[in-house]
């Protein structure tokens, strides 16, 4: 269907118009004879003519706007695709990191799951998994390579990479719902995380989920002040950790996820 543009609507309105003074100058002169109700049945049909224009230039504008949403929808799916190249890519660099950020949304859609988040949350903390650390390019090469326990003042700096990053994500509609998981991973339950130091449930349960899990990936791969733990020291260390600095169920439903029955008994043995 062809779509109307404005100046043919506003034609055919004026034509209407035109049409109305027509037929009140010949009823004023004339009075209600053949030919005053002939150019009354003319407006009329003009009429008609003009609601269907308008009709369908609003249809036009409605395809248009349609259009011009599905396009935006794909660009957005372009700039998730290309900022988690990115991520894998600068991942790649460093045999500490490799793979970290999508072992990290893997878990984190399992666990989401697991605990029952909403499942449109679900779907998505994958991606929220795969670019939590995006904000790590914001941080000095120099930093990212230090292979020994960084200083205070270098700590300091890292721990602007998560607002960092939920900057570079937040233009995203599509990751709305997930943006506090990455903004807010690095927060402990008692108040001792950053970027605001919140504390229990002021802390998003996406953003309790990603930090159990980014934490688990980290400790079961080798880094450069020590080797991978297994997984049932980490899973360890993260019982003993909570409910301090993790959520309890988020840590007991990734222990439910791995399914060792040695784990299974060293929880219970834990509460």
């Amino acid at each position: 269907m062809k779509v109307l543009d404005a100046g043919s609507v506003v034609r055919a309105f004026c034509v209407f118009l035109m049409a109305v003074v027509v037929v009140g100058i010949a009823i004023a002169v004339e009075g209600w004879c053949v030919k005053s109700l002939a150019i009354g049945g003319m407006m009329v049909l003009t009429g008609g003519l003009v609601a269907m224009q308008v009709r369908r230039a609003i249809w036009g504008l409605h395809h248009h706007s349609h259009k011009i949403t599905e396009a935006a929808r794909e660009a957005e799916k372009h700039y998730i695709d290309v900022l988690r190249r990115i991520v894998r890519l600068v991942e790649a660099g460093d045999r500490y990191t490799t793979g970290h950020s999508e072992r990290v949304g893997v878990l984190a859609e399992k666990l989401a799951r697991r605990i029952g988040l909403p499942k449109h949350e679900c779907s998505l903390m994958k991606l929220a998994g795969e670019l939590h650390d995006i904000g790590m390019l914001a941080v000095p090469a120099r930093i990212s390579a230090e292979r020994c326990r960084i200083g205070v003042d270098d700590f300091r700096i890292i721990t602007k990479h998560s607002q960092a990053g939920y900057e570079v994500l937040k233009p995203l509609t599509s990751l709305e719902s997930i943006l506090p998981a990455t903004l807010y991973h690095h927060e402990r339950m008692n108040g001792t995380g950053y970027p605001e130091g919140l504390t229990g449930d002021e802390i998003p349960l996406a953003a309790r989920v990603l930090a159990v899990v980014d934490s688990y990936d980290a400790m079961t791969h080798d880094r450069p002040h020590r080797s991978a733990m297994t997984t049932l020291t980490a899973m360890q260390e993260l019982k003993r950790c909570t409910p301090s600095g993790y959520d309890q169920q988020v840590v007991d439903g990734l222990a439910e996820i791995l399914g060792l029955p040695a784990l299974t008994e060293a929880i219970a043995a834990s509460r």
